[in-house]
């Protein structure tokens, strides 16, 4: 059986028990409040994000994973693995994957006989972490390097991801907003944007008025981009309270058949580049 490492960025949402059974390293991303530095989940968890950006004027910047992060990782990984599979959100959001193609080349020194790959998932949150899920089952059932990576991008092409905002301004203030953005946000009117093909980059996909029927809409649309004959892999995201996650778990399991659901929190990291939001991650 091969020896395989699964590697991935703070992104993931993936649950913590989850990660902790197949092992999955995760590498965080970075965020900047008034100067300095903080790593996602490492120096910063959600309660002191709010305490820090409490009053400040600046949005917080995001910054990428970094490069020693990675390196230790991926030596850490290589005294007990041959291959490494580094899955990453959409280098389209940041430049993360460059801080991991870097430490790449320096392992490359010292242990030139593990092979790193690195691949772009396109996408973020749950469903970054259901690629790095399916490529960690794979690998656990005995699959190939190859056959772990092509799990992997197979999954890219089936999982959606879809959020709903309640402005597209963090997004506008970090020059990531889609270039649909327009300034008709007023009015209560709720941006739904969401990584929906393989592009790896964020689209509004809906505008609606309030809260509920944005939960509406997302549910909705679930069925416009995915096959839902077929039992769903769902993942619901929050922010600080689960009440409109698990309102939103309700109304998905209660239309669609599920056959895996989880509901889990945003990183500070996330939340920093976005602003207030729930969200979900599926695919059949």
């Amino acid at each position: 059986m091969p020896k395989i490492g699964i590697v991935t960025d703070s992104t993931n949402c993936l649950p913590p028990d989850i990660i902790q059974d197949f092992g999955i390293r995760v590498i965080p991303v970075g965020m900047v409040i008034d100067g300095k530095v903080y790593r996602d989940l490492v120096d910063i968890d959600m309660a002191g994000f709010h305490r820090l950006v409490k009053g400040i004027e600046d949005q917080p910047s995001t910054a990428a994973g970094n490069p020693a992060d990675f390196l230790q990782a991926f030596k850490e990984l290589a005294e007990s693995v041959d291959h490494i599979l580094c899955i990453l959100v959409s280098k389209a959001l940041t430049a993360t994957q460059d801080s991991a193609y870097l430490a790449k080349r320096m392992l490359r020194r010292e242990r030139p006989e593990v092979r790193v790959e690195i691949v772009d998932s396109k996408t973020s949150a749950g469903a970054l972490g259901f690629v790095v899920l399916e490529a960690a089952r794979t690998a656990r059932r005995g699959g190939s390097f190859e056959e772990v990576m092509a799990a992997a991008r197979e999954m890219i092409l089936r999982v959606i991801y879809l959020a709903s905002l309640e402005s597209l301004q963090y997004l506008i203030n970090i020059g990531r907003a889609p270039k649909t953005t327009s300034l008709g946000e007023a009015l209560n009117v709720k941006p739904i944007i969401g990584f929906v093909d393989d592009t790896g980059l964020v689209e509004v996909v809906s505008r609606v008025r309030g809260k509920k029927k944005a939960l509406d809409t997302m549910v909705k649309l679930i069925g416009r981009y995915v096959e839902t004959d077929r039992e769903l892999h769902l993942m619901v995201h929050y922010v600080d309270g689960r009440g409109e996650a698990e309102e939103l778990e309700a109304m998905v399991t209660s239309r669609y058949g599920c056959t895996e659901v989880y509901v889990t929190p945003y990183t500070p990291v996330m939340v920093s580049a976005v602003g207030p939001m729930v969200g979900l991650s599926v695919y059949s």
